[in-house]
């Protein structure tokens, strides 16, 4: 797969993804903790500064396709994808001034959690879906070939 099929394909909806979940994330943290705060303007950026931070990761993807392999190896693999999401995002949380308490602090960290387990699961659903596809479409190639 070119960089270029790996982007759209990958990259360009996991940053939708990513967007959406952050945005509605957001919103539940907004009403649930500071319902009766006004908000400037300005934090309706955060959502799309924050997709592509967390899109970052899926270049790492590309780039080591092949290190990921299976089991424990995969697990671990997206253990420090993880750890380094959390590492970056939560750094640039504090330097944008988001994370000024360690209440604020815990609830993104949940929340990149959340989000990067929810992306990583409809990912897999939706790469699922294709090979399933795939294989069907193989297995009726193969057996219209055998008739022949």
């Amino acid at each position: 797969m070119s960089f270029k099929e790996y982007f759209f394909k990958k990259m360009v909806p996991n940053y939708f993804m990513i967007v959406t979940l952050i945005t509605i994330g957001m919103a539940v943290t907004g009403i649930l903790f500071y319902g009766n705060r006004d908000i400037s303007m300005a934090t309706l950026f955060v959502p799309p500064v924050f997709g592509a931070l967390g899109s970052l990761p899926l270049l790492l993807d590309f780039f080591f396709m092949k290190v990921r392999g299976t089991g424990l190896r995969y697990f671990l693999y997206n253990l420090a994808e993880l750890v380094i999401l959390e590492i970056c995002l939560l750094t640039a949380g504090y330097f944008l001034g988001m994370v000024n308490s360690l209440m604020t602090f815990m609830i993104m960290a949940l929340m990149i959690f959340a989000i990067f387990t929810a992306v990583g699961a409809i990912m897999y659903m939706q790469d699922k879906k294709f090979c399933d596809d795939l294989n069907d479409a193989l297995a009726k190639y193969a057996q219209s070939s055998r008739k022949s």
